[in-house]
C-alpha cells in the first residue's frame, strides 16, 4: 500500500508541474498526444517506432511539438542552428535532472550522469587519453584482439557457410579491445568460451536500462529521491514488482561490483610499481593518468575514488555498446549489399598485398571506400538515436530556417521556458532531407567520394565528425570519437556511444580495424533467421520483435585462400 500511495504521489507531483502554466510553445506544429498520462513517449520510445520518427521529421519540420508526461511540452528538434545552440550552452541546455540521477543510480558519478563543475572535472582528466597522438600506438594491441577474434570465427565456420550470432562476436571482442586498451584487463580469451558476469551485465545494460518501462521509471527519480535519504529510495525501488526493473537492478549492482575490483587491482598494482610501463588507459592516460594523475592533482582537481570507479564502468558502456551495435549495424548491411561487400574486400586486399596483413593507422584512413562505409552507416544509423535535454532556465533558441505555428505566425526563434525538455534528433539530423536530398534514407556510402551537396557543408551541423550529428559536439560530445573510429576500421579488416558521451569516439578507428580483418578472411551474408533492430538508447538487433536479446545471425563462410 505504501508503494502505491508513493507512485500516487510522484504522479500528482509531475501532474502538478505540468499544469502550472500553458507553454509557449503550445502552438508549434507537431502530432497529437496518444495519452493524457503518458503524451507521446510511448511512441518517442517504442522499440519498432523507427515509422514515428521518420513520418513527424516529414511532416513537421524540424521542430516538432511532442507531449511528454502529462501532456508537458516535449520538444523535437533537428534544426542545425538551433541544435548548435543547444550543445554550446551547457550552463542554459544539459541532460535532464531525471536522466542525469537516474544513470548515476545505475552506473555510479561518473562522467555520463555529471552536471556543472563536476562534469567539467571530470570530462578534463579523460579528454587527453583520448587524444590522436596516442591512437597509433594502440594499433598493435587492438590486432592483437582482433586476430584472436579471427581464428575463434574461424574454428566455428566452413568454406560452405556457417550461421553465426555475429552480435555476440563484435560484443566479446568490443569488451576485449577496450578492456585492454582502456583498463588493462582482459575480459575474454575469444579463442574459448568463458562465463563472466561483469561482461554480461554490460552487454545487457542498454536493452535492460533504455527499455520503454525504465526509461518511464527513470523520470520519477527525482521525486524518489525527494522522499527522504538514499536508502529509502532503494527500498522502494528494490520492492516494486517490475520484472525489468528488478534485472536492471542486478545488472548494476554486478557492474559496481566488478568496476570496484578492477579499480583496486589497478591501485595496488601502481602503488607497487607494477604498472609502470603500462600502456592502457586507465593506468598511462585514462582519467589524466586516473590514479596516478588523480594523486598528483590539485585538490580542487582531484576526484573522488568512487568517481574513479564510475568512470571505468562509463568507459566500458559507452565504448562498448556503440562500437558492438555500429560494427552489426555494417555487418547486416554488407551482407544485403554484397557488390558493396566485394568493392570493400578488393580494396583491403589490394591495401595488405601493399603493405602487408597489418595495415598501420595511416594505412587504414587512407582506404575511401572503408571510410565511406563507415561514414555512410553512421550517418544513416547512429547507434545513439537521440539525446535528451532540459532547460536548465529560460532562453530563447534560433532557427536556421523560420517555422509557421498554428497560429499562422511565422516564428525565426522560439522562447524556451526553464524546465523544457528538448529531445535532441540525431538521426533525424543525419536524414534531413532538405540538406541531404530526397535520397536521404538511402545507404549509399557512394555520396562520401565525391563532394557533399553545399546545403550540407553549409548547414553548420553541430557535430564533430563529417557533417553528420553521430557524436554530436559541444561539452557533451563523444570523448573517444577517433578512437572509436580505428576500433571500426580494425574489426572491419579484421571482423567486421550516451548518449552525448558516446565515450570511445576512437572506436570508430578501432572498428575500421576489426572490418577489415574480418572482411580479408570471411564473407557475409544474410541467414534464414530474422533480423529487427530495436529503437532503443543504443539501437541493437535481435531475432525476435520485443526482445531485450542482442542478436545477428549471419551466414559466415571461410574465404578460400588463393
Amino acid at each position: 500500500m505504501f508503494l502505491y500511495a508513493c507512485l500516487l504521489l510522484a504522479a500528482c507531483w509531475l501532474l502538478r508541474r505540468a499544469s502550472r502554466s500553458r507553454s509557449p510553445l503550445d502552438k508549434l506544429p507537431g502530432p497529437p498526444s496518444s495519452s493524457f498520462v503518458t503524451g507521446n513517449i510511448r511512441q518517442v520510445l517504442n522499440q519498432h517506432g523507427w515509422s514515428f520518427h521518420r513520418d513527424i521529421a516529414r511532416k513537421y519540420g524540424p521542430v516538432v511539438r511532442l507531449n511528454g508526461l502529462f501532456k508537458r511540452p516535449l520538444l523535437y528538434v533537428f534544426d542545425p542552428l538551433a541544435l548548435d545552440h543547444l550543445l554550446k550552452n551547457m550552463g542554459t541546455y544539459d541532460e535532464p535532472t531525471w536522466y542525469l540521477e537516474s544513470h548515476k543510480i545505475m552506473i555510479g558519478p561518473g562522467v555520463l550522469s555529471a552536471s556543472g563543475e563536476t562534469h567539467r572535472k571530470q570530462r578534463k582528466m579523460l579528454t587527453p587519453a583520448f587524444a590522436p597522438k596516442h591512437l597509433p600506438a594502440f594499433v598493435p594491441m587492438f590486432y592483437s584482439v582482433v586476430h584472436r577474434l579471427v581464428v575463434a570465427i574461424d574454428t566455428r565456420v566452413s568454406t560452405t557457410g556457417t550461421d553465426i550470432d555475429m552480435s555476440s562476436w563484435m560484443g566479446r571482442a568490443a569488451l576485449e579491445l577496450i578492456g585492454q586498451s582502456g583498463l588493462g584487463h582482459s575480459f575474454d580469451p575469444l579463442t574459448e568460451d568463458v562465463a563472466d558476469a561483469y561482461s554480461d551485465a554490460a552487454k545487457n545494460f542498454v536493452p535492460v536500462g533504455m527499455c520503454w518501462e525504465i526509461m518511464l521509471l527513470r523520470q520519477f527519480v527525482p521525486f524518489v529521491k525527494n522522499l527522504g535519504p538514499s536508502w529509502l529510495g532503494r527500498w522502494i525501488i528494490d520492492r516494486l514488482p517490475i520484472r525489468s526493473l528488478r534485472q536492471m537492478i542486478h545488472i548494476s549492482d554486478t557492474l559496481y561490483e566488478g568496476s570496484l575490483k578492477l579499480f583496486l587491482a589497478k591501485k595496488a598494482a601502481l602503488e607497487a610499481g607494477e604498472s609502470a610501463d603500462a600502456k592502457d588507459i586507465m593506468s598511462n592516460l585514462g582519467v589524466n593518468d586516473t590514479v596516478r594523475a588523480n594523486v598528483s592533482a590539485s585538490d580542487e582537481e582531484r576526484l573522488p575514488d568512487e568517481q574513479i570507479i564510475a568512470q571505468t564502468t562509463s568507459i566500458i558502456l559507452a565504448a562498448m555498446d556503440t562500437t558492438t551495435n555500429a560494427l552489426s549495424r555494417i555487418l547486416h548491411i554488407l551482407a544485403e549489399h554484397q557488390d558493396a561487400q566485394k568493392k570493400l574486400r578488393h580494396e583491403i586486399l589490394e591495401a595488405q598485398a601493399v603493405h602487408g596483413n597489418e595495415l598501420n593507422y595511416d594505412q587504414l584512413h587512407a582506404l575511401p571506400f572503408l571510410d565511406a562505409v563507415c561514414r555512410e552507416t553512421l550517418r544513416l544509423h547512429p547507434p545513439l538515436f537521440q539525446s535528451y535535454r532540459e532547460a536548465k532556465r529560460d532562453g530563447v533558441l534560433p532557427l536556421s530556417q523560420p517555422i509557421r505555428a498554428s497560429d499562422g505566425t511565422l516564428l525565426s526563434s522560439l522562447p524556451i521556458p526553464r524546465g523544457t525538455d528538448i529531445l535532441i534528433a540525431i538521426k533525424a539530423c543525419n536524414c534531413n532531407e532538405a540538406l541531404w536530398g530526397p535520397d536521404a534514407y538511402e545507404w549509399k556510402p557512394e555520396r562520401w567520394l565525391a563532394p557533399l551537396p553545399a546545403t550540407v557543408e553549409n548547414a553548420g551541423i553541430p557535430g564533430i565528425y563529417s557533417n553528420i550529428a553521430t557524436f554530436l559536439g559541444g561539452g557533451r560530445s563523444c570523448i573517444g570519437f577517433m578512437f572509436s573510429q580505428l576500433e571500426m576500421s580494425e574489426k572491419t579488416i579484421i571482423v567486421i556511444n550516451p548518449r552525448s558521451f558516446v565515450l570511445l569516439t576512437n572506436s570508430n578507428r578501432m572498428a575500421e580495424i576489426v572490418l577489415a580483418e574480418l572482411l580479408a578472411n570471411f564473407s557475409f551474408e544474410l541467414s534464414e533467421k530474422p533480423i529487427v533492430w530495436s529503437l532503443t538508447g543504443v539501437s541493437y538487433p535481435s531475432a525476435r520483435p520485443n526482445s531485450t536479446k542482442p542478436e545477428l545471425w549471419l551466414k559466415v563462410t571461410k574465404l578460400q585462400e588463393s
